[in-house]
C-alpha cells in the first residue's frame, strides 16, 4: 500500500508545482463563459467538464458528467470528491448517514434541497439523519458543495459545510406531448436498476412523474437490498419568473444486515456459506435474519416570485420516517430450551418545517439575503407517542457587494434559537431520580459570518483568472440531534453545552490555462466544548451518582484544532482528454487531557484522494476511469441490537485505492419516437483491490455492469 500512498502524494506535488509556476492565461472558447465586470475578466465555467469551482462553491451540473454507471443516488456525483468521505458499509447501497464532510459527520455539516436544510432527530442505529436514497435525484440538476461555516443563509450546524442540491425549476413545454426517460441496468450480484421519469406541461400547469426501483443480493452474506421510490410534482408557472409546486415523495427500502460467515445454527453448528466472503464480528448470525427497513414520505410546497429587484422564495415541508429493526433471538440467551421469539422493535420520525427568504438585487452587483427558518422534529417519546424533541428557529442577513473592483465582501449574520426536551426515562423508571421525564433546554446565539474574494488579475497579466479569499465565521452548534442528548437512550443532554469557535478557511483559485483550473484551500477550525462520546470512561453511570449520573456518559471537550488543505484540479488537457484530481488532508488535535478527545477525533482518514479521466474516442465513444485513493484509519463500529442493548468495537481499516473504468456509447440520436440511446458498460473495482468498509467488513469486490438509457 506504501507504494500507493507514494504514487498518490508525488502526483499532487506535481500539479501543486504548476500551479505555483507563473503561466500567461489564454482566451479560450473551450467551456468557458465571460463576463466584463469593471475591466475585469472573470472565466467562469473552468474546471473539469460538469464541475465548476469558485472561490465559494464547486458546483457539481449532473447533466453534463459521464458517469461510470447509473446514478442510482445523488452521492454518486460527488462521493468521489477528496473532501466528501462516503463510509457506506457497501457501494452496492447509498445507505444512511454515509457521508463525512472535511471530516465532519451528518450531525455537524448541512445537507440540504434548495436551501432547505433536511433535519431528523436521528438516533436508533446510526444517527438516521440522511438516508441517501430517500432523495429524488432524477429530479436534481446540480449540486453545490460549499466550505466551511460562513454561510449565515444555512442551519448552523454547517460546520463542515453544505451540501446542497438543486431541483430542477419547472418550465414552460411547447407541446403537450410528454417526454419519457427509461434507464434500465444489471450488475453483479444480481443488482438491477430501473428508473422511469414523466415529465410535461399544458399551458402553465407541469408535472414530474419518476419510479425507480433499485434491488441487490449484496457481496456479503444477507445483505440483500431492495428499495422503490416514487416522486410527483406539480407546478404552476407566474409571470415574473415565478412558479409554484406541490411534490410528493414516498419510499419503501428493505434492507438485510450482513451476518457472520461462517457463523452458527441455533444448535450451535458451523454455518458456512463458501459463496460469500468471510465476516467476522457481526452481532447477527446466520440464522437471526437481521433486517432494517424503512418507509419515508415526504411533501414539499415551494415558491418562488421576482418582484421587482426582490427574488421572493418560500419553502416548507412536511415528512415522516419509520425504521424497523428486526430479527430472530433467544428468549434467554443463557437458557436456549426456552427456545426464540422473534424482536421486532419500531422507529418513528416526524418533521416539519419552512423557510422565507428575500434577495434583493442592488445597482453596483450587489447583493442583499434576509429571511427565517423554522424546523419541529419529533419522535415516539416514553410513553410511544409523537413527542416533540427539537425545535429550532433562525434568522439571518446576508450582503454581498463589492467594496472596490477588485474585493467582493460578503459578510453575515445568523440568529439561532434552539430548544430540545432530553428523556430520562427508561421505560420503567427514571434514569436520574433528579429531573423528571422530559428534561428542556434551550440555545441561543448570534453567529457573525464573512467571507472575502480578493481578484488578482489587475497586479500581473500572468495574474489573470487569479484569485485568493479569506472566510472568517463564528462556528456555533446545540446539542441539536438525538446521539448528542440521548446517546443510547442516556439522558447525556442535560449536561452539554453548545460547541463554539472560529473557522478560518484561505482558499486560492486560479485558471492556468485553457479552462483548467486549480482550487488549493487551507483550513483551521478552533472549536471549544466540542461534544464527543465519553462512556468508555465514564465514572458516573451508576445509580449511586445522584443528580451527577450520567453527566459524563458524553461530554464537552475543551478545545479541538482542525487543520485541513485541499486541493482541486480539472479541466481539458486535449479537446478530447479531460480530467480531474481532488486531494484532502485533515489534522483533528485534542488540546485538553480528556482521554475521550483521542478515541473521538481519529476516527477518520487523514489523506483521501479522488481523480478521474474523460477521453472522447469519436462523437459516439467515450472512455471513464476513476481513481480514488484512502489512507489507513480507525473507526468505530457500534449496534444497538434492541432498545438499550448496543454493541461497541473498534475497526482498523488500512490504507487502499480503487479504480472504476467505464465506457460510454452513443447508440442513435433518434430512431423513430426514440432519442439519445446510450450504453454504459462499466468495471468498478478494476484491480480486484481487497479492502474494507467502515464496519470492517470486506468491500465489494470487482463487479461488472451495464446500463442503458433512452428518451422517448
Amino acid at each position: 500500500m506504501k507504494w500507493m500512498t507514494h504514487r498518490a502524494l508525488v502526483l499532487t506535488t506535481i500539479f501543486l508545482f504548476l500551479c505555483l509556476t507563473p503561466v500567461q492565461a489564454k482566451q479560450t472558447q473551450t467551456n468557458t463563459q465571460v463576463q466584463q465586470m469593471d475591466e475585469l475578466v472573470v472565466e467562469g465555467k473552468a474546471g473539469a467538464p460538469g464541475y465548476t469551482s469558485t472561490p465559494a462553491k464547486t458546483t457539481i451540473e449532473l447533466d453534463k458528467i459521464d458517469f461510470i454507471g447509473p446514478t442510482n443516488s445523488v452521492l454518486d456525483a460527488f462521493k468521489t470528491l477528496a473532501i466528501v468521505d462516503f463510509r457506506g458499509a457497501s457501494d452496492l447501497d447509498p445507505g444512511v448517514d454515509s457521508v463525512y464532510l472535511n471530516g465532519f459527520s451528518s450531525k455537524r455539516f448541512v445537507t440540504a434541497m434548495d436551501g432547505v436544510t433536511l433535519l431528523k432527530t436521528g438516533g436508533r442505529k446510526s444517527s438516521n439523519i440522511i438516508d441517501w436514497a430517500t432523495l429524488p435525484s432524477f429530479l436534481l440538476e446540480s449540486v453545490e458543495i460549499l466550505p466551511g461555516p460562513h454561510w449565515a443563509f444555512y442551519d448552523a450546524k454547517g460546520i463542515g459545510g453544505v451540501i446542497n442540491m438543486k431541483t430542477r425549476a419547472p418550465r414552460y413545454w411547447q407541446t403537450r406531448v410528454p417526454e419519457l426517460t427509461l434507464t434500465t441496468g444489471y450488475s453483479s450480484y444480481n443488482t438491477f436498476s430501473n428508473t422511469a421519469v414523466i415529465q410535461g406541461g399544458v399551458d402553465n400547469f407541469t408535472y414530474d412523474l419518476a419510479f425507480q426501483n433499485y434491488m441487490t443480493d449484496g457481496y456479503l452474506r444477507h445483505s440483500e437490498t431492495h428499495m422503490n421510490t416514487g416522486f410527483a410534482r406539480l407546478g404552476l408557472l407566474l409571470p415574473q419568473d415565478g412558479y409554484i409546486t406541490i411534490s410528493a415523495s414516498l419510499s419503501d427500502i428493505d434492507r438485510n444486515t450482513a451476518v457472520n460467515n461462517p457463523g452458527t445454527t441455533e444448535s450451535g453448528a458451523t454455518d458456512w456459506d463458501s459463496s460469500y466472503p468471510e465476516v467476522a464480528g457481526s452481532v447477527f448470525q446466520p440464522w437471526q435474519e437481521p433486517t432494517w427497513d424503512s418507509k419515508s414520505q415526504t411533501y414539499r410546497l415551494a415558491y418562488a416570485q421576482s418582484l421587482g429587484i426582490n427574488r421572493i422564495n418560500v419553502s416548507a415541508y412536511y415528512g415522516e420516517d419509520i425504521r424497523d429493526r428486526d430479527y430472530w433471538d433467544w428468549v434467554n440467551k443463557k437458557d436456549h430450551s426456552l427456545g426464540t421469539y422473534y424482536s421486532t422493535w419500531r422507529t418513528k420520525w416526524w418533521q416539519h418545517g419552512a423557510k422565507v427568504t428575500d434577495e434583493i438585487q442592488w445597482a453596483g452587483n450587489q447583493t442583499t439575503t434576509v429571511g427565517f427558518d423554522l424546523a419541529q422534529l419529533y419522535d415516539v417519546g416514553v410513553d410511544d407517542t409523537k413527542t416533540e424533541r427539537i425545535r429550532k428557529k433562525g434568522a439571518f442577513a446576508q450582503h454581498k457587494w463589492g467594496i472596490i473592483p477588485s474585493v467582493d465582501v460578503t459578510l453575515g449574520l445568523r440568529y439561532e434559537d434552539v430548544n430540545n426536551w432530553t428523556s430520562n426515562w427508561n421505560g420503567s423508571r427514571y434514569w436520574n431520580a433528579a429531573y423528571g421525564r422530559y428534561v428542556e433546554r434551550q440555545f441561543d446565539q448570534l453567529i457573525p459570518k464573512s467571507f472575502t474574494t480578493w481578484k488578482m488579475d489587475r497586479l500581473a497579466s500572468w495574474l489573470r483568472d487569479t484569485s485568493l479569499s479569506a472566510g472568517i465565521s463564528k462556528i456555533w452548534r446545540a446539542p441539536d440531534y438525538h446521539g448528542d442528548y440521548n446517546p443510547q437512550g442516556r439522558p447525556a443532554g442535560i449536561f452539554l453545552d453548545p460547541e463554539h469557535g472560529i473557522g478560518y478557511d484561505l482558499v486560492f483559485n486560479r485558471r492556468l490555462w485553457h479552462d483548467i483550473n486549480l482550487k488549493m484551500g487551507y483550513a483551521f477550525y478552533d472549536i471549544k466544548d466540542y461534544i464527543a462520546t465519553n462512556r468508555t470512561y465514564a465514572q458516573n453511570s451508576g445509580g449511586d451518582k445522584g443528580a451527577l449520573r450520567f453527566s459524563d456518559y458524553k461530554i464537552n471537550l475543551e478545545e479541538v484544532y482542525r487543520h485541513a488543505t485541499t486541493l482541486e484540479l480539472g479541466g481539458h488537457l486535449t479537446d478530447e482528454l479531460s480530467f480531474y484530481l481532488t486531494w484532502a488532508w485533515q489534522r483533528f488535535s485534542n488540546q485538553g487531557d480528556e482521554p475521550a478527545g483521542e478515541t473521538e477525533l481519529d476516527q477518520r482518514a487523514e489523506h483521501q484522494v479522488g481523480g478521474g479521466l474523460r477521453y472522447a474516442l469519436n462523437e459516439k465513444v467515450t472512455l471513464m476511469l476513476d481513481y480514488t485513493f484512502q489512507s489507513d484509519e480507525t473507526t468505530e463500529d457500534s449496534n444497538e441490537i434492541s432498545p438499550g442493548v448496543w454493541t461497541f468495537r473498534e475497526v482498523d481499516i488500512p490504507a487502499h485505492s480503487v479504480v472504476d473504468l467505464g465506457v460510454k456509447y452513443k447508440c442513435f440520436e433518434q430512431v423513430g419516437w426514440l432519442r439519445n440511446g446510450t450504453l454504459n458498460l462499466y468495471v468498478r473495482n478494476l484491480m480486484d483491490e481487497s479492502y474494507y468498509d467502515t464496519s470492517g467488513y470486506p468491500a465489494t469486490d470487482r463487479t461488472f455492469g451495464f446500463s442503458f438509457s433512452i428518451k422517448i
